[in-house]
């Protein structure tokens, strides 16, 4: 059953609504540390720090300047928009449209997507990025208005997060290495995916990546998708230990002066990129010169054979460290301090800011322990049934490529975190939920063939 437009719009907006579910629990959007720079760097009109400045034009301009419930509602309108695509291009079955709000509905109260969803972060937009990767390059049977807004969709929330272009581009390489395979060219052809999708897919992340180099340089941000990077990795090499091990053997012998001469000690990322007295924050911060600096520095590192050797391991380690966490929770130490970018922009929303849960600390830990348990046991059972989906010979071959590209896209991902930044839970869970979406459809069609659905029944 295809949805009217009005139709469409009622359903969509219902599902965007319960999805903020979470932020009308809290009495506020959610906050993130990282929420502070975003809120601000849209009004000041410049890229601070390491982050696009997309999301905050996002945040500026959806907001009206009025309120940032609006942004909420408009992540949880294009999640729900996004889903539905899914439904109409990849579920054969009947009632897709009721299907679809079912689906939503228990996501939303099981699972981390309303979380997301409810946060001021543009983790919100990752697994819309992954749905119209794949969307694009499976799709058989949407319009031509539903391509375009796709694709202008995937262009901007692929410029929303830093990760997102690595993800694109990571996914576009295993596509490519899987085609030097006889065997996996044969099921391209069968699922769809051409060179001229591939194709319109890689021209679709360099028009991204322009797009952010342009808004960038017209912020004064040079014309760059982003800066920082070597600083990043420099700090993840902290974490993993090598950074201390090759300045341990070079300083004082081919290295002189610089972070050698820094009497404090390297520990972990956090320290060295937040702390006030680290050897980055006393000497000047995000610069380009420590920029350049420590991108030599980084280089240097990896290019020495086993300190390479090293950090190919660690990364690999951190990948499944990072696939298998995925907890989520609003409770965020000493996040009083984000409310300042919301009084200086928001006034009139101080007090409802100030008075959340969040902020005021009255969430209930065992309340967010018990969601968490339910999310773990929702995905452990979506797990267990895409492993029947890919047994099973009645499954469409479109639901079976769509499944096995979602389980790359979330590999992908962990190891972009676990090598590059971290591992932290809120990267895995913004896309971990990805997976119910196909085991959904194979209940949804097991069902439908025992005549479950048919009203005489």
């Amino acid at each position: 059953m295809k949805l009217t437009r009005l139709e469409f719009f009622l359903y969509t907006s219902v599902v965007a609504l319960f999805f903020c579910v979470p932020a009308f629990y809290n009495g506020f959007p959610i906050l993130f540390p990282d929420s502070s720079g975003y809120i601000s760097a849209g009004f000041v009109n410049k890229v601070q720090g390491s982050r696009p400045w997309l999301y905050s034009g996002f945040i500026r301009h959806v907001s009206l300047w009025e309120t940032l419930w609006l942004v909420l509602f408009v992540q949880g309108f294009l999640t729900a928009g996004v889903i539905y695509l899914m439904f109409k291009e990849f579920y054969k079955g009947q009632h897709n449209s009721k299907l679809f709000i079912l689906y939503s509905l228990i996501i939303g109260t099981t699972t981390a997507v309303s979380f997301h969803v409810s946060r001021l972060m543009p983790d919100a937009f990752t697994p819309l990025v992954l749905l119209i990767f794949i969307l694009l390059l499976l799709e058989k049977n949407l319009s031509r208005k539903e391509k375009i807004v796709a694709t202008l969709l995937f262009i901007v929330a692929s410029g929303m997060h830093n990760a997102h272009l690595v993800m694109n581009i990571g996914m576009i390489l295993a596509l490519v290495f899987g085609a030097l395979f006889k065997t996996l060219r044969a099921t391209y052809a069968a699922v769809g995916i051409t060179r001229k999708k591939v194709g319109w897919l890689t021209l679709c992340i360099v028009c991204t990546h322009l797009f952010t180099c342009t808004i960038h340089y017209s912020k004064e941000g040079g014309f760059a998708a982003t800066k920082g990077g070597s600083i990043f990795l420099f700090a993840r090499l902290c974490d993993f230990g090598i950074a201390q091990a090759y300045l341990k053997e070079h300083c004082k012998e081919d290295m002189h002066g610089g972070i050698c001469d820094h009497p404090k000690k390297l520990f972990y990322a956090g320290n060295f990129l937040w702390y006030k007295d680290s050897y980055l924050n006393k000497n000047g911060g995000w610069t380009e010169e420590n920029e350049a600096y420590f991108g030599t520095l980084t280089k240097n590192i990896l290019t020495t054979p086993k300190y390479l050797k090293s950090y190919i391991i660690r990364s690999i380690e951190a990948t499944f460290i990072q696939f298998s966490i995925f907890g989520y929770s609003p409770v965020e130490p000493d996040i009083k301090w984000v409310t300042g970018a919301v009084k200086e922009y928001y006034p009139m929303y101080t007090l409802a800011a100030d008075g959340s849960r969040q902020v005021q600390n009255n969430y209930n830990q065992n309340y967010v322990d018990a969601k968490n348990v339910i999310h773990e046991i929702v995905l452990f059972i979506a797990f267990l049934l895409i492993i029947l989906l890919l047994w099973s010979t009645k499954i469409p071959k479109e639901q079976k490529a769509f499944t096995l590209l979602i389980i790359l896209g979330l590999f992908i991902n962990a190891f972009i975190a676990a090598a590059t930044s971290g591992v932290y839970d809120r990267y895995q869970s913004r896309l971990i939920w990805l997976i119910t979406l196909p085991a959904f459809w194979f209940v949804s069609t097991y069902l439908s063939e025992n005549k479950l659905f048919n009203k005489n029944n």
